[in-house]
């Protein structure tokens, strides 16, 4: 037997159709008129956050059987464990500094050699980490020939 995944819509399937339905709010009944595809949005929406506040009802169960663990335990693991369970990976920014050491050689054409001025040479030196998410900047000082 061949499966068929296609999806057959109703005839009488109608996403633009205006349909009347009724709220009832605090108490307070309204009865407004919108299009089937706002409906069909709003339940995607109720839908997902169903989803996720179930998630975090469970995170919290998971926090909330483990309160009485963290009566021995430092801070820093409770920390860790509360990350653990709610999929959280913070970051500590930790300011660093470095010196490097360039050297090179650039070629001069023969006719430009006597207005060079190594000072105009524009150099440009990129930072990177592969192991880290990393934000830093280079900057070039001293620049001399050494001939």
């Amino acid at each position: 037997m061949e499966t068929n995944n296609e999806i057959v819509v109703p005839e009488h399937y109608n996403p633009n159709q205006l349909v009347t339905y009724k709220v009832i709010e605090d108490a307070n009944t309204t009865f407004p008129t919108v299009k089937v595809t706002d409906i069909e949005w709003d339940l995607a929406q109720s839908r997902r956050t169903s989803k996720r506040l179930s998630e975090y009802v469970d995170k919290v169960g998971q926090l909330e059987s483990r309160l009485p663990d963290y009566l021995d335990m430092d801070s820093e693991e409770i920390v860790s464990d509360i990350c653990s369970i709610f999929g959280f990976n913070p970051t500590k920014q930790i300011e660093f500094e470095a010196t490097a050491r360039i050297t090179g050689t650039v070629d001069i054409p023969l006719s430009e050699l006597k207005d060079f001025d190594i000072d105009n040479l524009d150099l440009y030196v990129n930072v990177d980490s592969y192991a880290y998410n990393i934000d830093a900047d280079a900057e070039i000082e001293d620049l001399s020939r050494t001939d």
